[in-house]
């Protein structure tokens, strides 16, 4: 086995058959897939028992531990040298999974493939595609893979997050430390987000006070002032940055992946303003990488080179 699979799922048993069958029929790489379950009542469990196998692992979890600890109670057994992590409400796309192993496979220096995702309802349908750029100007991973030396490197989601913030902050935390995330250039996941509740609902308000909580626990740990990775823009980059938030707001282009794309490029700290160019025959784009974390990595070489080994955390020296 190559691969793991972790999704969680709670009473949303539809979208957990189309995700789990597509796994299935897009992906050709040897793969386990765990679904943590939060104690279901809508036939998910029933299902989950008729499906295990060895490599369809029920995970019956029977009340809600948060999702950082639900998934990083599965990441514990994972035995995979890679293992992703989706939601319920995904759909594989375009043998997405394969593909985003081949990137790993291509650069032991890329830390996390982002699963280009596209919503297929709400008021994103149309989008390119998914995925904002933090306060700390990081492009964040929604759905990603990873090797899974990196994850336990980096001690999986953080629990504090608890369920709101959990991507953004395994995002920052495989940043800096010092590994490339990328995003597959072509979408990989379709999105099946739920946007039938009132927005003025009570849950809806839980919802955008947790979303704040996260906000401020996140700036406290990754913006720039918290992290010392703080430098002040560039006068080209700030033009550009606004070009790009200019054009991306016309709505003749706001449906353009290549306005999506040059958005991100100019918006995002840690991308390449020549993005386009030195990944234009790569099948992953937008490329983060910051600068403590490559000196990490260029310590770890010539700490390597001087006792005469010839790997660093995976990493060739040849």
């Amino acid at each position: 086995m190559k691969l793991s699979v972790v999704l969680g799922t709670y009473n949303r048993l539809d979208q957990l058959k189309r995700c789990v069958e597509s796994i299935v029929r897009e992906t050709r790489v040897l793969t386990k897939i765990y679904v943590t379950d939060a104690g279901s009542t809508d036939g998910t469990i029933e299902y989950l028992q008729s499906i295990a196998s060895e490599t369809i692992i029920p995970i019956l979890v029977g009340e809600k531990l948060g999702q950082a600890k639900a998934y990083n109670d599965v990441f514990e057994i994972v035995d995979t040298p890679y293992v992703c992590w989706l939601s319920d409400d995904n759909e594989v796309t375009g043998a997405g999974l394969d593909r985003a192993i081949g990137i790993l496979e291509s650069d032991p220096r890329i830390g996390m493939v982002a699963l280009k995702t596209r919503d297929v309802q709400g008021p994103f349908l149309g989008t390119p595609y998914i995925g904002g750029i933090s306060p700390a100007g990081i492009l964040n991973v929604n759905q990603g893979m990873l090797p899974t030396s990196v994850l336990r490197e980096v001690g999986g989601f953080s629990e504090e997050f608890r369920d709101y913030g959990i991507d953004p902050a395994l995002t920052a935390e495989v940043l800096f430390s010092g590994y490339k995330i990328v995003y597959t250039r072509e979408v990989a996941l379709l999105h099946y987000r739920n946007w039938n509740e009132d927005p003025k609902s009570e849950n809806r308000q839980w919802i955008r006070e947790r979303h704040a909580r996260a906000k401020a626990l996140y700036l406290s740990r990754y913006s720039p002032e918290a992290t010392g990775s703080g430098r002040p823009a560039s006068k080209f980059r700030n033009v550009l940055k606004r070009a790009g938030r200019f054009f991306f707001a016309r709505a003749s282009l706001r449906n353009s992946a290549l306005a999506r794309d040059f958005l991100n490029v100019t918006t995002a700290k840690y991308i390449n303003f020549m993005d386009p160019v030195l990944t234009w025959n790569k099948p992953y784009h937008l490329v983060q990488r910051i600068a403590a974390g490559r000196q990490r990595i260029e310590q770890a070489y010539s700490e390597a080179q001087e006792s005469g080994n010839k790997t660093v955390e995976g990493l060739s020296l040849d």
